[in-house]
């Protein structure tokens, strides 16, 4: 099991605070409060599947809040389902509030103001959901936070809640590879979006693949001047696998590692053109490149020509 917090490694009196600062640092900003006589008890556990985010807390009364203040400080801009595998808690968001009991699933939007309360204590698995992988369709489902999925949607909840709880147990228990995240990562977004159906009409798999290669090209344009600028930065940019990034680059018909070269010399190709005072290295070293004659050498290799004889002919 991959722990990420245990209030039992502090002192009692030290508790809430420390759960405060690890809450925001493996989630977002929120002030939590114990409730009852007893010492606060509280874990965290969990790991990443794919750019879904899975996490259990097992813990006792408490209350946490999250104000517009702490939203300025830290946002995630994430979608949260909520699975409660036992207790008790009430969500309070947009003038809404539910209570969930056992089994009930409910969904919290990172990015408002809200209330959650642990009236006896509880045992919560959390998914949480980047907004840019859910697409058009998030603007429908941010609609209907703290709000219990139940009607409509019996069966969708009593077929998947077994499955969520499953797989969030699976995340705690052992790493998943790559490839099976990335394949229980697209379920659980469908998931999330049958439970909301009717919300609004969402992307497609493809719709979302372009606008996830859309996001990566802009990044990567944003930090050709990194000499470290690769599919493993990239990929941990954006939440996703190494694998996943090649596989949308090599889609579009152009490899990651080829296109981040072509984007380097063609901005390094109309620097040469235009800044006759800059150095050949200077240049080099803007677009990415350590060493002035690995530089030069792909650069005769593209245009048939050197850096320096372009200047001469220039």
């Amino acid at each position: 099991m991959t722990t990420l917090l245990d209030t039992r490694a502090v002192a009692p009196s030290d508790r809430p605070e420390y759960w405060s600062a690890g809450i925001a640092e493996h989630f977002f900003p929120m002030g939590v409060e114990s409730v009852g006589p007893r010492p606060f008890e509280a874990r965290l556990t969990g790991g990443p599947l794919g750019a879904v985010a899975v996490r259990s807390i097992v813990g006792a009364p408490h209350t946490a809040r999250r104000t517009a203040r702490m939203i300025a400080e830290g946002d995630p801009d994430c979608i949260l389902l909520y699975l409660l595998r036992n207790g008790s808690c009430r969500i309070e968001q947009d003038d809404r509030s539910c209570v969930l009991g056992p089994g009930a699933l409910a969904i919290h939007d990172t990015s408002r103001p809200s209330t959650f309360e642990a009236r006896d204590g509880l045992d919560l698995a959390v998914f949480s959901f980047p907004k840019w992988l859910l697409g058009a369709r998030g603007n429908g489902i941010v609609r209907r936070t703290a709000m219990k999925i139940a009607h409509g949607k019996e069966s969708v909840v009593r077929l998947g809640t077994p499955f969520l709880a499953g797989l969030a147990h699976t995340v705690e228990s052992s790493p998943v590879s790559e490839q099976e995240a990335e394949g229980l990562s697209d379920m659980l977004v469908a998931m999330l979006w049958t439970l909301h159906s009717g919300s609004d009409a969402g992307p497609t798999p493809a719709t979302r693949s372009h606008a996830l290669l859309r996001r990566m090209r802009r990044y990567a344009l944003e930090h050709l001047h990194d000499p470290g600028l690769g599919p493993e930065q990239i990929a941990r940019a954006h939440f996703v696998s190494t694998r996943y990034v090649h596989k949308l680059f090599a889609a579009s018909g152009c490899g990651v590692s080829a296109w981040i070269r072509e984007q380097r010399l063609e901005g390094a190709l109309a620097d040469l053109r235009q800044s006759s005072d800059a150095s050949i290295a200077s240049i080099a070293s803007r677009w990415g490149y350590r060493d002035p004659a690995s530089f030069s050498r792909v650069f005769r290799q593209t245009y048939g020509c050197s850096p320096r004889d372009l200047r001469r002919g220039a």
